[in-house]
């Protein structure tokens, strides 16, 4: 008698807890694959994301590592709103065609100079050293080790990746105010 394995409801599922279609885009444009994974329809291969799996942003911490790795996405969807991904052109006949009466809020263009203001000050925030190794890893999607050449200083691979990872998490703690994910009390 052979027993059948057992489907479990995510695997019936469709798109239960995979990623956002923005995120398949996004990964994809990056030259990332989806792939399979246990307990999960799909998962993106993201750089980012894979250091939050492995706790890599905070190895003797799992509340901090994700903490940091939610300051990451923040940045993302600030990023996002900045529209500094491509640029973009509108057909004048299709403005006001998309939706039905105004929109709640500041109108787009406010809302990307709010974004690119908040974007400014987490640069700063960051500071010289670490915003290009920011901006690599989570807004570009790379590893650590293309971060490589930021430190020339050191020589020893292994030394180069401990503070390229390391000034990511400094950036990291740095801008969590800024982006609005903080640690509540204990």
């Amino acid at each position: 008698m052979t027993v059948k394995p057992r489907k479990t409801r995510a695997a019936t599922t469709p798109d239960a807890e995979g990623p956002t279609l923005e995120r398949r885009a996004r990964a994809k444009d990056a030259g990332q694959a989806e792939e399979l994974g246990t307990g999960r329809l799909r998962r993106i291969l993201d750089p980012f994301d894979v250091m939050r799996s492995t706790r890599a942003l905070a190895p003797h911490d799992p509340k901090l590592n994700d903490i940091r790795w939610l300051v990451g996405e923040a940045l993302r969807r600030v990023h996002h709103r900045a529209q500094l991904d491509t640029l973009r052109a509108v057909a004048t006949d299709r403005i006001g065609s998309t939706g039905f009466g105004s929109r709640s809020g500041l109108p787009a263009s406010e809302i990307a100079l709010h974004a690119r203001d908040k974007i400014r000050a987490a640069e700063a925030k960051a500071g010289p050293a670490a915003w290009p190794i920011v901006t690599r890893i989570i807004l570009e999607g790379s590893g650590v080790r293309e971060c490589r050449g930021f430190v020339p200083e050191i020589a020893t691979p292994w030394r180069v990746d401990a503070v390229v990872t390391d000034r990511l998490r400094v950036a990291l703690d740095q801008m969590g105010d800024l982006m609005g994910v903080t640690a509540g009390r204990r």
